[in-house]
This record gives structure tokens, sequence and C-alpha cells, in this order.
């Protein structure tokens, strides 16, 4: 399971969206365009400047993937570790 943390305006929040929903993926999005204290605070638990913030939730806990690019790196390595 995975979880956004985005804004309704950034091209790479939908971008991540769309490649979740493409891919078949179970993810959660969390707009936090009226949560501006909450996603200042992500950025600073995570070290992550901007958004989307992508995370991977393994057992109960939430580990960073990166943003949108980090991601779909992520993806496709698993893919690649699948189909060999």
């Amino acid at each position: 399971m995975y979880n956004i943390y985005g804004l309704k305006w950034c091209i790479f929040c939908l971008r991540a969206i769309n490649f979740m929903q493409e891919k078949g993926l179970e993810f959660h999005y969390y707009p936090m365009d009226d949560s501006p204290i909450r996603l200042t605070s992500l950025k600073d638990i995570y070290k992550h400047k901007t958004v989307p913030i992508i995370t991977e939730n393994i057992d109960g806990n939430e580990r960073l993937i990166g943003g949108y690019d980090d991601f779909v790196k992520h993806i496709r390595q698993q893919e690649d570790k699948e189909s060999n």
C-alpha cells in the first residue's frame, strides 16, 4: 500500500496518481492543500522538500519512496526483479 501526500494543483502529484492507477497499485491520496502545517511536518519528517511525498506502508510502518521520479524508478526496479 502506498500513500501520496500532495497538492491538487501539482502536476507530479497527478502523474503519480495516474501511474499508480495504470499499474493497478493500491494507494491512498492525501491532499494537503488545506493542511499546510501537516505538509511542512511531513517534509521535515521525511527530509523531502517537494510534493508529492510518496511512502510505502510495510507492516504498519511508512517508508519514504520519494517524489514522482523516485517512485517510477522504484516500481521499475521491482518489475525488473519480478521478471528475472
